[in-house]
């Protein structure tokens, strides 16, 4: 089945088709072969050296877009931050509903940023179901282009709430609705992103993990990072950082930032992950803590002084490893990764003549939202469809 047929009839007539597929056998690299298939691990894509590939960053953002952290992402993605193709760096947000201001997903989606699911309810999932995981993955992609103006084809992955993984039921219904990947999985060993059609190379840190096969169906792994302070390694980055002792300050964090991307980039080159959770630089509309911001911008000026730092989404490293290109090669061909190819037939930003302004009351509270995608507000506040749960 494929996700560009109207979501919400699919979700009512498909169930799940657990039990028809069979158990993943290991990865063998002289049958699991590019552009379809790869077995992961540090091996760069297409034979190249560390020396001609380029040092990709996957830079992400997880949960609710809106007035909270849409002048952070206006100072972030300027014109002057640009990768060595001339072309603006580019981010991935996982996006869940709940204070998700859809009229500034549509304008991060305007500007050529990937749009990615996040679920609509923010759960732990790990014991969910087939059918719950369908409703929460489709239903928040659902959203995003009912509200956002994301198109449906483009909306190709997604992230579990809390990174809780749910095993062969979660990766059943990115396999059943032909999206592209995950990336919830985190691992201690870097690693270039892999299919799930083979067992997976990569310990399963937070179980289930998938067992069975499912062909076409990629894992963005979460290389973990070395903390601040203490021995646990860390997924999110601000998860690195101890929330309750304020002792950072600008230059510990940008070292801190320098120091892990240097270790992925000397002696791996496997893309380098940039996680994180918008809340750790602003809360409430406001600066909360103004150096993690300049320590960030800093550290983001400083690599893209390296002539091999490319920042992507995900989707553009997907397509990247589909047909690996040397550094020489993408400088010589900027259109690989185009100034303007992911903003192609995508919405016009909202303005203030477009946009409505929603006021929809939710759990005995109002809940302030807005949207250029349609004329009238809904009477009720958007939430889960009704699926046969």
């Amino acid at each position: 089945m494929i996700l560009h047929i109207a979501i919400g009839l699919l979700l009512a007539v498909i169930g799940p088709t657990s039990g028809l597929e069979k158990m993943a056998e290991s990865c063998d690299p002289s049958i699991c072969r590019l552009p379809t298939c790869y077995c992961g691990g540090t091996a760069i894509p297409g034979g190249l050296t560390r020396r001609n590939t380029p040092q990709f960053v996957l830079l992400t953002f997880d949960d609710g877009v809106n007035g909270d952290n849409r002048e952070f992402y206006k100072n972030l993605f300027t014109k002057t931050r640009l990768n060595p193709n001339g072309c603006p760096i580019k981010a991935t947000f996982y996006v869940s509903h709940e204070w998700t201001d859809y009229s500034d997903v549509q304008n991060l989606y305007a500007d050529g940023h990937e749009i990615a699911s996040h679920t609509v309810t923010h759960p732990n999932g790990k014991d969910f179901s087939y059918n719950e995981w369908l409703a929460e993955v489709l239903g928040q992609a659902e959203l995003l282009h009912k509200y956002g103006g994301v198109k449906v084809e483009d909306i190709k992955g997604m992230r579990a709430p809390h990174l809780a993984v749910g095993g062969d039921n979660m990766f059943q219904v990115l396999e059943d609705y032909d999206l592209l990947y995950d990336s919830s999985i985190s691992s201690l060993e870097p690693s270039w992103p892999y299919t799930l059609q083979y067992k997976m190379e990569q310990s399963c840190p937070l179980p289930p993990c998938a067992e069975k096969s499912h062909p076409g169906v990629w894992e963005m792994p979460i290389t973990r990072l070395k903390p601040f302070h203490g021995k646990e390694w860390c997924s999110m980055i601000d998860g690195c950082f101890d929330y309750g002792q304020e002792k950072q300050d600008k230059k510990s964090i940008f070292g801190h930032l320098l120091k892990n991307f240097a270790r992925i980039n000397k002696q791996f080159k496997t893309p380098f992950p940039l996680m994180w959770h918008s809340s750790w630089f602003v809360r409430n509309n406001q600066i909360t803590f103004p150096y993690r911001e300049e320590a960030f911008f800093d550290f983001v000026d400083t690599i893209l002084m390296k002539k091999d730092v490319y920042f992507v989404t995900n989707q553009q490293l997907l397509k990247w490893m589909k047909n690996p290109q040397t550094l020489k090669q993408l400088k010589e061909n900027p259109g690989f990764f185009g100034c303007e190819d992911e903003k192609a037939d995508r919405p016009n930003k909202c303005n203030e003549f477009n946009t409505q302004t929603c006021v929809t009351e939710f759990e005995g509270a109002d809940r302030y939202w807005r949207t250029c995608q349609v004329k009238a507000c809904p009477k009720q506040y958007p939430w889960m469809y009704d699926f046969g749960l």
